[in-house]
């Protein structure tokens, strides 16, 4: 059975959907990041957003290292 082609037209049009739903997918992230956050008390605190970055960057990292060590993560 022959496979039809996808056009270049068709593939850009698939790629902005993806780009799209990507953009939304991390703004949902982005917004339970947040809640977690709120739910901490982070919100309340007097901290610079210098040092509550340093601090995320340095939970991502740990995390990072974690995945690597015991392989890909899991979704």
């Amino acid at each position: 059975m022959a496979r039809k082609t996808k056009s270049v037209i068709d593939i850009d049009k698939e790629i902005e959907t993806l780009k799209v739903q990507r953009v939304a997918a991390l703004e949902t992230r982005a917004d339970q990041i947040g809640k977690i956050a709120a739910k901490a008390d982070l919100n309340i605190l007097e901290i610079s957003d210098v040092e509550l970055l340093k601090e995320f960057q340095a939970i991502a990292e740990r995390f990072r290292h974690k995945a690597t060590a015991s392989g890909p993560a899991k979704v």
